[in-house]
C-alpha cells in the first residue's frame, strides 16, 4: 500500500481540532509516540538527499505497544510505500536490524492525536524540538498518481485554511536530523 500524506506547521491545533470535528473527523486520546528511526550502516544521505526507492526502517513505541515500520520513498518524503505491524519483542526487532547493517540514528518524540475523515487519516502532533503540525494521509494502491492525490489532501487543508505554501515536505526525522547537525 502507497501512503500519500502531507504535513503543515500549525500555530493552534485545538482551533484546527474544532474545524474539523464540525467536518465529522473523530478523534483519540492523546498518544505519547517514540520513534527510533534507523539507516543502513549510518547512512545520512537519506536526510541530506532523500530519493525513490530510499528505506527507511522504524521503531515505534507507545504505552505497552510496538510496531515496526519500514517505508520505501517514492515521488518524495511525503510519498512511500508502507508496511506496519504490531511486534511483540522491540528489542529482537532492534537486534534484527543491527544484525541487517541497520543503526539507530534519529529520535521523534511526539504527542498524537489521531482523527478519521472519510477516506482520510488526519494527525495533531505535537512534536518535541519542532513545534505543532497537521498530518492529512491517504492509503492509495501502489500505482495511484500521487499528484491526484496531493491536489485532494491540498483541497482539505485549504477549506481548513491553511495554504499549500505552508507544506513542510520533509518529516519530522529529517527536520530533527538538520536540528542537531
Amino acid at each position: 500500500m502507497r501512503e500519500i500524506e502531507i504535513k503543515v506547521k500549525v500555530d493552534n491545533l485545538k482551533l484546527l481540532e474544532e474545524k474539523l470535528k464540525k467536518q465529522g473527523c473523530l478523534f483519540s486520546d492523546s498518544i505519547h509516540q517514540y520513534d527510533v528511526i534507523y539507516t543502513l550502516r549510518g547512512s545520512v544521505e537519506e536526510f541530506e538527499e532523500a530519493k525513490e526507492g530510499d528505506i527507511i526502517p522504524r521503531i515505534r513505541r507507545f504505552g505497552k505497544v510496538a510496531q515496526f515500520n519500514l517505508k520505501q520513498q517514492r515521488s518524495s518524503e511525503s510519498d512511500n510505500i508502507e508496511y506496519e505491524t504490531e511486534v511483540k519483542d522491540p528489542e529482537a526487532i532492534h537486534n534484527i536490524l543491527l544484525l541487517l547493517g541497520y543503526e539507530p540514528q534519529i529520535e521523534v518524540k511526539k504527542i498524537r492525536r489521531k482523527g478519521k475523515m472519510k477516506d482520510y487519516k488526519i494527525c495533531l502532533d505535537k512534536v518535541e524540538k519542532l513545534g505543532k503540525y497537521i498530518e492529512i494521509e491517504k492509503i492509495v494502491d501502489d500505482e495511484t498518481n500521487p499528484k491526484e492525490v496531493r491536489q485532494e489532501l491540498f483541497q482539505i487543508l485549504e477549506s481548513l485554511g491553511l495554504p499549500r505554501e505552508d507544506e513542510e515536505t520533509r518529516g519530522y526525522d529529517t527536520q530533527i536530523y538538520y536540528l542537531n547537525k
